[in-house]
């Protein structure tokens, strides 16, 4: 068991890099990107092709990286921006799941629908009676550090005190200077880097194939929601999730530890919301108001 819970910390800590940068792009830009899930395999497909032709693992995903948030732009500024000026998330989500299908098609005639994996072998690390790949360990050590990063960026540097007033207040932004379209654009620029980053990464260590962005697109929206897409709620719930799987597995199917997974993640998403529904209700109630001022004095 203590063997794969290290293994399924390893696989949440790749879902970890998956949702925040979902979760960013929600939070701050408040869109909903459905291709993000595409972004990650594009990143794969980058890391796989380029360590094929020899380039070193490592620089191979950081190419990947930087390769995934460079087209982020372009997408943004042609597809994301028009589809934010419209009210609600129902644009952006048909003009990204469109993003999404013909990505996935891309994939398909560029690299072929087999599945295909990288091939390298890595040192093992003894841990806590079990072990690791060093690929694993650097996805667990990647995935905290990024999270925390981010965290720290967000609530105490400047940087971070604008996207917030960007993303509570944009009238009020734009009526004191605050570049908020900018700032739009960079975060999704940021989360794309972070999908190319988590594709070199989930590279290193399982098989791509072109529809694999369907199931990460489940995952990382389960977890992030859970999360109500605070970046630390991602990083302990990514790593949750694929413990949870871990231990399925552990005694099922791969096919049916990870049904279970999602299921236990839907209903506590389902659970979260229902009991926010009703604090908000009973909070309503005339008679709980009455209490509370009376309280109070």
């Amino acid at each position: 068991m203590t063997q794969a819970l290290l293994s399924g910390a390893a696989v949440g800590a790749l879902y970890v890099l998956i949702s925040i940068g979902f979760s960013l792009c929600q939070e701050v830009a408040d869109i909903v990107n459905v291709a993000h899930g595409a972004f990650v395999v594009g990143g794969m497909y980058i890391t796989l092709e380029l360590v094929r032709d020899g380039v070193p693992l490592a620089i191979a995903t950081l190419i990947a990286a930087v390769g995934i948030g460079a087209v982020c732009y372009p997408i943004y500024a042609l597809l994301i921006r028009a589809a934010r000026a419209q009210e609600g998330h129902a644009s952006q989500l048909v003009f990204t799941l469109l993003l999404f299908s013909a990505l996935t098609v891309v994939y398909q005639l560029l690299f072929s629908a087999d599945v295909q994996s990288i091939g390298l072998h890595y040192a093992s690390i003894s841990l806590f009676g079990g072990f690791l790949t060093s690929a694993q360990l650097a996805a667990i050590v990647l995935a905290v550090v990024v999270s925390l990063g981010l965290f720290v960026v967000s609530r105490y540097t400047m940087l971070g005190k604008l996207a917030y007033v960007a993303s509570r207040y944009p009238l009020g932004a734009r009526s004191i200077g605050v570049p908020v379209d900018r700032i739009y654009a960079g975060v999704f620029v940021i989360s794309g880097v972070l999908a190319g980053l988590a594709g070199g990464m989930m590279m290193a260590t399982q098989p791509v194939e072109p529809t694999l962005g369907l199931q990460l697109l489940t995952v990382m929206f389960l977890v992030s929601q859970v999360a109500r897409t605070h970046l630390l709620g991602c990083l302990v719930l990514g790593l949750v999730y694929g413990m949870v799987q871990a231990a399925f597995s552990y005694s099922l199917d791969g096919y049916t530890a990870a049904a279970l997974t999602m299921c236990t993640f839907l209903v506590a998403l389902v659970g979260g919301r229902v009991l926010g529904l009703l604090r908000t209700g009973v909070m309503a109630l005339p008679g709980f108001r009455s209490a509370q001022v009376g309280s109070a004095r």
